[in-house]
């Protein structure tokens, strides 16, 4: 996001950047536009940096939470935030869920490329002076080397952590479309059909199995007896996880990763 900042920054100085996820379903194309504007004229206003929040459905522990505070002007409810609380435990989850002043954070954000690079500057100097450094070198014939070069003194952090959790500009509007994170298998499961207690895709039979996410391709795949289990025909690498370590599988790859006997696989 920051390099997208100084990038965007080099090109105009009164740029606004919507940063959008690649992996989520949004149904109600309207209202999410209407928002989107709504957002950037915002951004513009206020100075602020725009989160879309969700209205939770469930205690759900794989995403995370805002928290909102005072309402602002705006057709659609906005308000700022009060404070942002990563991947909480499903206690914690419940409570927000009572509570009814909690949304789930999207991983949708608008602002402006200069207002995000100064709350950098504030929270993360380190990175500010190298993204400054690249900025120096944007349109140049070293711009690639500056960039990698920096790249690799920049300590890896998500902007949740680096600048959401901390500045005092951010606001949150209360999104009215119907939207989904897919990046799990167990959300992805809710776009299979429905069988018996299962979510199952193509070339699937399953037999008094319980709570399982299938998901076939070429190859036939039968259950019996099983419960609470994730199958994925991948082609070349066939997954079975238990239902409830959906939220590892990250750490799992990032091991798999350090054996080269497996690289031809990921």
């Amino acid at each position: 996001m920051g390099l997208s900042a100084v990038k965007l920054l080099k090109k105009d100085g009164d740029a606004v950047m919507v940063v959008l996820p690649s992996d989520h379903y949004i149904e109600g194309s309207n209202n999410y536009l209407q928002t989107i504007e709504q957002a950037v004229d915002l951004a513009n206003k206020r100075r602020g940096i725009i989160t879309l929040g969700i209205d939770p459905t469930r205690a759900e522990t794989g995403y995370g939470y805002i928290e909102m505070g005072q309402r602002i002007a705006g057709d659609i409810p906005t308000h700022k935030v009060t404070r942002f609380t990563e991947k909480p435990n499903v206690e914690v989850a419940r409570d927000f869920l009572v509570k009814g002043t909690y949304l789930w954070n999207s991983g949708m954000f608008v602002f402006r490329a200069d207002v995000i690079l100064r709350e950098i500057e504030k929270y993360l100097p380190s990175m500010h002076k190298c993204l400054m450094e690249i900025y120096k070198h944007i349109g140049e014939e070293d711009e690639e080397d500056i960039i990698e070069e920096q790249y690799k003194l920049i300590d890896g952090i998500s902007i949740d952590f680096g600048v959401m959790q901390k500045t005092r500009k951010a606001y949150v509007i209360k999104c009215d479309f119907s939207w989904d994170d897919i990046g799990s298998f167990t959300a992805l499961s809710r776009f299979l059909e429905s069988y018996s207690s299962n979510s199952v895709s193509k070339n699937v039979y399953l037999e008094k199995c319980e709570n399982c996410s299938i998901f076939g391709a070429k190859n036939l795949i039968i259950g019996l007896g099983i419960k609470d289990l994730v199958v994925v025909d991948a082609g070349d690498v066939i997954l079975v996880m238990d239902k409830n370590k959906d939220q590892e599988i990250k750490h799992l790859l990032n091991d798999l990763c350090k054996d080269e006997k497996y690289e031809k696989y990921l």
